[in-house]
């Protein structure tokens, strides 16, 4: 996986994006597909992996109630298990933390709170149930990211 690229998405990549979104959260986890888009008076800022032309991974941060959120994590389902995750995950933070921004919150599914609390998150609370699944809240710090987690 030569050619395998993180980076801030633009706008161009926004239409394929947010197919995978659909794909991953309505099509695999049944989350209904209205709730998936992000409002732009939240502010999103996204990043994804490419390979060659093709968009493999999206995540986003948005801003809510004063904090600054992270999610709508996803890998494209031919690419999971390769640590595209854990790259983009580590990279999006990254960025994330180099703009001032002290702490991210985050409710995951059980993989991403895994790769979050590797790269020195915390959980903060009971998991709680979101269609079909539970979600975990997590917290993760600037001072405790941890870049160099496998």
């Amino acid at each position: 996986m030569d050619n395998l690229i993180f980076r801030r998405a633009v706008s161009r990549d926004m239409g394929d994006i947010l197919q995978m979104e659909l794909d991953v959260f309505a099509g695999e986890q049944k989350i209904p597909a209205t709730i998936i888009p992000l409002p732009a008076e939240k502010f999103p800022r996204w990043w994804c992996a490419s390979i060659d032309t093709s968009i493999v991974g999206a995540v986003a941060a948005w801003k809510e109630n004063d904090q600054i959120h992270w999610g709508r994590f996803a890998i494209g389902k031919s690419y999971r298990g390769l640590h595209i995750g854990t790259k983009l995950a580590r990279y999006s933070l990254d960025d994330l933390f180099s703009q001032q921004v002290e702490e991210v919150y985050i409710e995951a599914r059980d993989a991403t709170v895994k790769i979050i609390c590797n790269l020195g998150g915390n959980i903060i609370g009971e998991p709680m149930t979101f269609y079909n699944d539970d979600v975990t809240p997590v917290i993760l710090k600037k001072k405790f990211f941890n870049q160099n987690a496998s």
